[in-house]
């Protein structure tokens, strides 16, 4: 499935980026790699916002220590945490992104995107064969921001803040 641009702009920039996954450095013991497939939950985006569509797959490195589990993406290891039953797991990251440049009298568009990621792993130790949970990707202009050019606009958000929602189902692929 393509990346919207908006999107591809964020993932580029880090956070939770779902590509090169065998170049991340990989902290605790590594749980393998996972063939996520995730279908689209909800959005108060719009329709297509953003390029989001009804599925989305792709490959996650996991990895985990004690009570931290690794998010590899490729460029860095996202740390998230494992619940005190050793198999439910969150993450949180944000990242910001220029959608338009501020001109003499005129603000630009600046938006956060805030990324949550919630699941259950198949078992509590090192011998996890799948997991599954929800991915959400929250929109809000920067204070200061003044989105009201870009919003509406084909590709983008129907409105600020919004969330796009996915549910993930994930199988293990290789142990790496």
């Amino acid at each position: 499935m393509r990346l919207p641009f908006v999107l591809v702009c964020f993932v580029a920039c880090g956070c939770l980026d779902f590509g090169q996954v065998e170049d991340a450095k990989a902290p605790g013991d590594m749980l393998g790699i996972f063939a996520v497939e995730s279908k689209l939950k909800e959005s108060t985006c719009g329709d297509d916002a953003l390029g989001a569509g009804e599925r989305w797959d792709f490959d996650v490195k996991l990895s985990r220590s004690d009570r931290d589990l690794y998010w590899l993406n490729g460029r860095e290891a996202i740390v998230g945490s494992i619940e005190s039953d050793g198999r439910s797991f969150s993450f949180e990251t944000r990242i910001e992104q220029e959608i338009t440049a501020s001109k003499p009298g005129r603000p630009g568009c600046s938006v956060a995107r805030d990324d949550m990621a919630t699941g259950r792993l198949s078992d509590s130790g090192s011998e996890v064969d799948s997991f599954t949970g929800s991915l959400r990707f929250r929109f809000r202009a920067l204070d200061g921001s003044n989105c009201s050019s870009w919003i509406g606009t084909e590709g983008a958000v129907t409105a600020l803040p919004c969330a796009i929602t996915y549910a993930m189902d994930a199988e293990r692929k290789s142990d790496e």
